[in-house]
């Protein structure tokens, strides 16, 4: 058995690998999650000759050829590369759109409000020190140095420029005698890989993993079948059905063992044969199809460039899409990092597009099944790029306007229609996640003490008003009465059950815990607030109150409990319009809400005078607006996260600068006695790590929801496990 499996070739190898290790996830599951340290230490070791390979092979490579030979392919087989690269960048930013809309949003996360650290583009793309842009991974510039010492070669003579050859000949050697020495040992890595993704990947990832791979494949099908072969016939005399049937042998040998380079001697004596047909080559093109395929072939191709689209897939998968404007970038970057390994290619992209890095996993544990597609883009990028070099070469590339036309039609008609399929069809089968709202509407407070709340709010001048308690009075008399915010998530709102729950509801209890004290909860308006704490109404305010200057000389505030930042909730398709000032700026008929922060939105006023600032009594009147008489709010994007569990169908915009302000309790002004309690007891909590325990929970979600052991064989089948 043993050696059957050495004598089988590396790809079958990897594909034996691959369905080996999905079967002991899905045996064992969550039990063989660390598997994936071997996993990853593997593909850190396939990594390990990728830029000095790029930078000797490169060197080496363009430095061989003679000037005539390299006038030609830059210039004419340039030409055309660069535009097939174009039409394959093009079409692969689009796809993007086949992936179906799911409504999802999430809790708060520290990393939403981490200003996006700008890329320097000098660096990336110019070597000014190139040790330094290999020590860093920059591999646009590592290409753009290699490629200039290339040049730089072939104008020379003598024996020293052939020793340089020779020795970036014999480190090209070594690097790929590595590298055949680790591919041996990748089967290991992908199995581990495969293992410990399917025995922790969850339901809905896996889905949304088949959002990938679908519009993957149908990204590569229409390359191979549709736009490159129609491209060619219509520049050239080649038909549309003669491109094909001189590709096929290629195409299936690509497909089945998903390596290129064994196909390079098929497509030369295949595009031979083509031109002989059409009585159109001479001695000339013979020797240009010769050089031009192999040298063709350490370029990146089209079918190499659609792995771009798994990083457009891991924006979408993290909820964080890749935006348009950085697109281009994403675009250029990615075709000048490909010149190396694939490897080396996508995290360098997850991180120019600030995506997590561990989403690389999903690439290398679908790359086995999509290598096979992306073999035969890549077998049809090659003979594109010969027929239409040699056709140019020969003088029988023409552009014919109806051939043209009807070329352009039909790639646009073809791409339209892959596009809605994909969208249409996943959408019918891949579905959302479970609401989150009902993880939020379901979580609860541990209470430790006898609690009562009340939900009729006490009226000044009417309710009977109560002396102002302080500390010992609490404690006499058994009972903290605490002010509360009703539906101000996740401060204080009502669950499912009808309890009162949240962030400050949690400290409130822990507080009168602490006091060895019963809890009252009375509701308040917040500008009533200073006139129910002197009528004695409550004792303490605990609800995401923000400091209010114009308050503090009528009641007393503690220390901040928190810092909120400032941020815009709208709905998703106008979260990016209120990302920048110069986006709000040129904003016309806009209404934006606001509950609190009088002095900064009368500032807003001044600076933004075409947009309409309407203050409404709480966050909910904007949610569940009925007719759309706002646009947007501003609220922090601690308690805007939240609400869009509930609504998510809307999203959060963190406005550029430091928008932060502070959140804390309230007293009444002559309650010094209360006030030094709660401080003191405050900073007790927060360094004794109670606060930051309530803060993960309510604010982050984290423990929200129990964790369900994945579904494997050995524990919910033999039950060999609990």
């Amino acid at each position: 058995m043993f050696k059957k499996l050495l004598a089988m070739t590396s790809s079958t190898q990897m594909l034996v690998a691959m369905f080996v290790g999905f079967a002991v996830g899905i045996f064992f599951g969550e039990s063989v999650g660390w598997l994936s340290t071997i996993g990853n230490g593997v593909i850190l070791l396939m990594q390990m000759t990728v830029l000095p390979y790029i930078v000797v092979s490169l060197i080496g490579g363009i430095g061989k050829l003679q000037k005539s030979t390299a006038i030609l392919i830059f210039s004419r087989a340039g030409a055309i590369m660069l535009l097939l690269w174009l039409v394959g960048l093009v079409l692969t930013a689009l796809m993007p759109l086949s992936f179906p809309f799911i409504e999802s949003a999430s809790f708060f996360s520290t990393s939403i409000i981490e200003p996006a650290q700008p890329i320097n583009y000098f660096k990336l793309y110019i070597p000014s020190n190139p040790f330094e842009s290999m020590a860093e991974g920059y591999v646009p510039a590592m290409v753009v140095f290699s490629i200039a010492l290339g040049l730089a070669l072939i104008g020379m003579e003598g024996d020293n420029k052939k020793l340089v050859l020779t020795f970036m000949h014999t480190i090209t050697e070594a690097f790929s005698r590595i590298t055949q020495g680790l591919v041996k040992v990748l089967p290991i890595g992908i199995l581990a890989m495969s293992a410990s993704a399917a025995g922790t990947m969850g339901v809905d990832e896996f889905a949304s993993m088949q959002v990938y791979l679908i519009s993957y494949f149908a990204l590569c099908l229409l390359l191979t079948f549709a736009v490159l072969p129609w491209i060619v016939s219509s520049l050239t005399p080649i038909t549309y059905r003669q491109t094909i049937n001189i590709s096929k042998a290629s195409l299936v040998t690509a497909f089945a063992t998903g390596n290129i380079f064994i196909v390079i001697p098929v497509i030369i004596a295949e595009c031979k044969q083509i031109m002989r047909e059409h009585n159109s080559l001479t001695e000339d093109g013979v020797t240009l199809i010769e050089i031009l395929v192999p040298i063709a072939f350490t370029f990146p191709n089209i079918g190499k460039l659609t792995v771009i689209l798994f990083v457009y897939f891991a924006g979408w998968f993290n909820g964080t899409p890749v935006e348009v404007g950085a697109m281009p970038s994403l675009s250029v970057s990615g075709l000048l990092s490909l010149f190396g390994s694939v490897y080396v290619a996508i995290p360098f992209m997850l991180d120019l597009v600030q995506l997590p890095a561990d989403l690389f996993q999903l690439f290398v544990m679908s790359g086995f099944i999509t290598g096979k597609f992306n073999s035969i883009a890549a077998v049809m990028n090659l003979f594109a790029l010969t027929l239409l070099t040699v056709c140019l070469f020969q003088g029988t590339l023409k552009i014919r306007v109806p051939q043209f036309i009807k070329m352009s039609i039909g790639v646009f008609a073809s791409t339209v229609v892959t596009i809605i399929v994909c969208r249409v069809g996943m959408g019918l089968f891949i579905h959302s996640p479970d609401i989150t709202s009902e993880v939020i509407a379901n979580m609860k407070v541990a209470d430790k003490v006898p609690t009562k709340v009340t939900r009729q709010y006490p009226e000044v001048g009417k309710s009977p008003a109560q002396a102002i308690a302080n500390v010992q009075t609490i404690r006499q008399r058994g009972l903290l009465k605490v002010g509360y915010i009703p539906s101000n998530v996740p401060f204080s709102y009502y669950n499912n059950a009808g309890q009162l729950v949240g962030f400050d509801i949690a400290m409130a209890t822990k507080l009168a815990e602490d006091l060895k004290v019963e809890v009252e909860f009375v509701p308040f308006k917040k500008d009533k607030l200073a006139a129910s704490l002197q009528a004695g109404f409550f004792d303490v305010a605990m609800s995401g109150l923000s400091m209010d200057i114009k308050q503090m000389d009528r009641l007393s505030y503690g220390e901040p409990v928190l810092e909120l930042n400032i941020a815009i909730a709208t709905q998703d398709h106008r979260v990016n319009s209120f990302k920048t000032d110069e986006s709000i700026l040129e904003m016309e008929n806009t209404t934006i809400a606001y509950v609190e922060h009088d002095d900064k939105i009368a500032a807003a006023k001044k600076k933004l005078p075409h947009i309409n600032f309407v203050k409404i009594d709480g966050y909910k009147d904007f949610f569940r607006q009925k007719t759309p008489k706002y646009d947007a709010v501003v609220i922090s994007a601690e308690a805007g996260s939240a609400w869009t569990l509930f609504f998510p169908g809307y999203g959060i915009a963190i406005l550029e600068g430091k928008n932060r302000y502070p959140v804390a309790y309230a007293v009444a002004q002559s309650n010094q006695s209360l006030l030094n309690y709660i401080n003191n007891w405050q900073k007790l909590r927060r360094v004794d790590g109670h606060q930051q325990q309530f803060y993960d929970y309510w604010m982050l979600g984290k423990g929200a929801t129990t964790p369900v052991p994945r579904w494997s064989i050995i524990r919910d089948v033999l039950h060999w496990v609990e």
